[in-house]
């Protein structure tokens, strides 16, 4: 298959050809364009844009991932093949992590296994691939590195993008699965992880076809060149030094007045050593901000940890940062409209004879970032521990990776820690959230590994030692996206590794009761405060409220009060307990809701109850008109209890209505419409009803 070779090299770095000349700065861009174009990563999203994931976890809390049957399917289609992923758009898949091949997974029972792409309510997939040669990367244009198949066949990673401009659904076939399906197989080792981004609805996205792209030749020339930056360097301007530090100095190795953006860092410490790596702090400071925007060692800023970490004579090179004993480097870019300064300090006990640092900044005359639709770079290091490693008794069922307020996105997670065993799941909240909106199922699959994880230096993941330990994951295609605020969890699954092939894995100074974690995150927060604000509350059940808000229920079914919680945690059954009344109804649940007249779209949160209904479609109407998004629910309906875990049936679900339909109004009418759904019902508990604000 030809490619569209849109691109030159020189000096090392990309530069864009006339024919991938800029979109305009409002516009959102999806797939390998967006991948291409790493400048544009300070970008804030259109209100609605969001971070979403398909995955295979046990919702009662438990450790009983990857069941065939109750977690591994969504569901079963009039093909009788078994979906695993199915969402509306316009959006774009850009993850895909897959571990069925060993022990009993499904891959180990059968080299047939074939993976299929349905884009756009189409019959006929455009991809229909053997599963494993799909991960192998055996079949253009989805093919290295972009995929990636662990030499041991534990698991597969893609990260080719696969957008698409209505609907996308991705099934398994073969006659194994049919067997399986028919006898009620539930055997486990099966999982899986897909990540994607949802758009406002309106945004221009063309789905995937199998026919060149112009970017792909820039994106492969960017992962296949980890260490030199990434993105355009034209118009970038240098400032070099090299300065001596005594112990407590400090340097200040760029500084600006005028409007520009950073686009790259490049240090070298001398003496190379743990006491200046490990306490030779970087500090950032952007405009008038009150504190500065990142300040830590330099060992934990560019990934190599702490000192109980001991990765000081190691290296990595991932696609915006990285290090060695010969320099330090990012390329995130950087964006300050008024001023900015980077200082370095030493708090080390030893002079650093040299400080070599070459700062590239790009001037605002040669790309000029809009102030109303960027966002500031930032980092935080979090530091966790809990006791109770022996006992499971932990003070709480998880370790903070962070937490933040505002509106911004996430683009990095560097990982680090002590006694932490893998089993642990991602729970991060998003927006105020009950249910976490992304939820892991093995913290070693979070980071693209599996089975506990081992070294790899990948583009945008890897780990200088295992799955939790200098893992890290750079999100710069699918970031955690936060209105109101974010806070990120990893599940609490304590334990020593007491294996002798594991014994290496322990971290020195950490003490055998505690569970400790170190995270780096990196993210783009806007200044303007948060964008996302509670307009109205309806409870269904509630007379009053109902009365409130004119509710009207045609075709109901049940009503009552149901006493459920939201995803458990391993070491805490029944985490989030809520009693609600509620309804069902298999024709239309219609109300109206306060919002905001100044607003840039509405998001209408509903919890739900998803036992024994999994999969639900409504059509939604707005003063009377009917959008073209359905509601369209596809989540767990119910697995087998486990011990004394029960499934946890409380589901969150968010629906975004676009700005055309609420602007200049301080009141909807909503009408929620059954199409179809298992138990040939929808059910409702209450509606959170929340504002986007207009910051212009």
């Amino acid at each position: 298959m030809g490619k569209s070779l849109c691109t030159i090299l020189l000096a090392g770095s990309i530069i864009l050809s006339s024919c991938m000349a800029e979109r305009p700065k409002h516009e959102v861009i999806t797939g390998l364009e967006a991948m291409a174009k790493i400048e544009r990563l300070p970008y804030l999203f259109p209100p609605g844009t969001k971070k979403n994931r398909f995955i295979s976890y046990d919702p009662s809390g438990g450790n009983g991932f990857g069941f065939f049957q109750s977690t591994f399917k969504r569901y079963v289609d009039d093909k009788d093949e078994l979906v695993i992923f199915d969402a509306y758009g316009p959006g774009c898949l850009y993850r895909q992590q897959m571990n069925i091949w060993i022990n009993s997974g499904i891959g180990k029972m059968s080299e047939t296994i074939r993976i299929r792409y349905y884009f756009d309510h189409d019959t006929i997939p455009l991809m229909d691939v053997p599963v494993k040669e799909f991960f192998r990367g055996d079949h253009k244009p989805v093919t290295d590195p972009f995929t990636m198949m662990d030499k041991n066949i534990r698991f597969g990673i893609c990260y080719y993008p696969f957008p698409f401009r209505e609907h996308l659904k991705v099934t398994l076939a073969d006659t194994l699965i049919t067997r399986l399906l028919s006898i009620d197989h539930d055997e486990g080792c099966n999982w899986y992880q897909y990540d994607y981004l949802t758009y406002p609805h309106g945004t221009k996205v063309r789905s995937w076809t199998p026919d060149d792209n112009e970017y792909e030749a820039t994106v492969r020339k960017q992962w296949n060149n980890c260490g030199a930056d990434p993105k355009d360097t034209a118009g970038n301007e240098y400032e070099e030094q090299c300065v001596a530090l005594q112990p407590g100095g400090e340097a200040v190795i760029f500084e600006s007045d005028e409007k520009a953006s950073v686009s790259s860092i490049n240090l070298k410490i001398t003496p190379y050593n743990a006491e200046t790596f490990y306490n030779t702090y970087i500090r950032m400071y952007w405009d008038d901000l009150n504190k500065p925007a990142v300040d830590m060692p330099v060992s934990y800023f560019f990934g190599g940890g702490g000192p109980k970490d001991g990765q000081l004579k190691n290296s990595m090179s991932s696609l915006l940062y990285g290090y060695d004993s010969t320099r330090l480097y990012c390329y995130w870019p950087m964006p300050f409209r008024e001023k900015a300064k980077i200082v370095i300090i030493n708090k080390s006990s030893e002079t650093i004879t040299s400080l070599t640092s070459k700062i590239g900044y790009k001037p605002a005359s040669v790309y000029d970032y809009p102030n109303d639709k960027t966002a500031r770079f930032m980092a935080k290091l979090t530091k966790d521990s809990t006791d109770g490693v022996w006992t499971r008794k932990f003070e709480k069922p998880y370790v903070t990776a962070f937490e933040e307020e505002g509106h911004g996105h996430v683009v990095l997670i560097n990982m680090w820690s002590g006694n932490f065993l893998e089993d642990g799941d991602e729970f991060t909240y998003i927006d105020n959230q009950r249910m976490p909106w992304i939820h892991g199922d093995g913290t070693e699959d979070d980071f693209n590994q599996g089975w506990a994880g081992f070294t790899y230096d990948k583009p945008l993941w890897g780990a200088l030692k295992s799955g939790v330990k200098g893992s890290y994951r750079i999100h710069m295609n699918e970031p955690y996206i936060f209105y109101d605020n974010i806070d990120m969890r990893f599940e609490q699954t304590g334990g020593l590794y007491r294996m002798p092939s594991m014994l290496d894995r322990r971290r020195p100074g950490t003490n055998d009761s505690i569970c400790e974690t170190e995270f780096v995150v990196c993210y783009y927060k806007s200044e303007s405060g948060k964008a996302l604000a509670l307009s109205d509350r309806f409870d269904i059940g509630n007379p009053d409220s109902e009365k409130e808000h004119s509710c009207k229920i045609t075709g109901k079914k049940w009503d009552g009060k149901l006493t459920q919680s939201y995803d458990s945690y391993d070491t805490q059954d029944d985490y989030c307990v809520i009693a609600d009344d509620g309804v069902s109804f298999n024709q239309s649940c219609e109300f109206e809701a306060r919002i905001d007249p100044n607003n840039k779209g509405v998001r209408l949160m509903a919890r739900i109850n998803r036992t024994d209904n999994g999969k639900q479609t409504g059509n939604v109407y707005i003063d009377g008109e009917r959008l073209q998004t359905p509601w369209h629910i596809v989540t767990y309906s119910g697995i087998p209890r486990q011990k004394n875990r029960s499934f946890d049936g409380w589901y969150d679900y968010e629906y975004e209505i676009p700005p055309k339909y609420t602007r200049g109004k301080d009141k909807i009418a909503i009408k929620i419409e059954h199409v179809q759904s298992d138990r040939n019902e929808l059910n409702s508990f209450y509606f959170g009803v929340y504002s986007y604000k207009n910051e212009n």
